[in-house]
């Protein structure tokens, strides 16, 4: 018998659709679904996160420490309370520098997966993933090296500014509020892209012909560190909010909104975020909630 015949072309394809198929199961992040957890009482979820300066992050015996993360204790022990649920999670770090693979790994998940860190709620993205109602309201700063002389009237920025590119993050909302910078204000403004919010910090710090806006956590973290970088308070925008995501596909939606109501409105909130997030932090999200009352 010819044993070369052995390997059908059936076969042969079906190894290399096996070969091919694994790597992106093996990818894909997966966890249990909220009816199953009811049912089973116990449930094995994933907490993929972005590293975000007081949100998420590891301190320096490397364990995971942030708002996100006692957010997410207290989840566990709420959940346990209310739901009868013994939640088991796993922290996921695969991508936690890069925003956009983090956000594709969320959206291609199956079932109990949490998505934690600065991520902005906005129209678009719900339409992609399932959204907690938000936690805490984003400051987005206008930050240059601490030589540039302070922008005083925003409508001014083409001219304050005149010779500065800006630092854009690809994929985010600071691409988005840049663009918009340049359609309503500055029509002659350039772009220099980078792929992560830490990335266009540092060129700013380093480059006095750069400007960036980001979450207001990278400005308070870069005054705690002591680097050369100017808050242009007049650049402040504040219509954003910070959610955690889940896939479209989760049924853990209902039960994490009952869970953040009671959070954000609970007696450690502000002591939560104060010792995450500093007392600066206090100080500017009330400054500003103050002045949009």
């Amino acid at each position: 018998m010819d044993k070369r015949h052995f390997t059908t072309p059936g076969l042969l394809l079906g190894l290399l659709l096996l070969l091919f198929a694994t790597p992106d199961a093996a990818a894909q992040l997966t966890g249990d679904t909220y009816s199953a957890a009811k049912q089973k009482g116990t449930a094995q979820v994933v907490f993929s996160y972005i590293e975000t300066p007081g949100f998420v992050g590891k301190d320096a015996a490397s364990k995971l420490s942030g708002l996100c993360i006692d957010m997410m204790d207290a989840f566990v022990l709420w959940l346990k309370k209310n739901e009868g649920i013994d939640l088991k999670p796993v922290y996921e770090g695969k991508d936690a520098k890069d925003f956009k693979a983090f956000m594709g790994n969320v959206k291609d998940a199956q079932g109990g997966v949490f998505g934690l860190g600065n991520i902005t709620i906005t129209q678009e993205r719900q339409k992609a993933y399932n959204f907690s109602p938000p936690y805490i309201t984003n400051v987005a700063i206008l930050i240059t090296n601490k030589s540039v002389a302070t922008l005083e009237n925003r409508n001014n920025i083409a001219t304050a500014f005149s010779g500065l590119e800006a630092v854009v993050v690809r994929g985010t909302t600071n691409e988005a509020r840049m663009t918009e910078l340049k359609k309503s204000q500055y029509p002659d403004l350039k772009f220099r892209y980078v792929s992560s919010s830490p990335e266009a910090l540092r060129l700013v710090i380093e480059h006095e012909n750069l400007f960036t806006s980001l979450d207001f956590t990278y400005y308070l973290q870069a005054i705690k560190d002591g680097l050369p970088v100017k808050r242009h308070p007049a650049g402040d925008e504040s219509t954003e909010s910070f959610g955690i995501i889940m896939p479209k596909n989760s049924d853990w939606s209902p039960v994490m909104a009952r869970f953040m109501k009671d959070f954000v409105n609970g007696a450690d909130y502000r002591k939560v975020v104060a010792s995450n997030l500093g007392p600066n932090a206090l100080k500017l999200l009330d400054s500003v909630s103050a002045q949009q009352q």
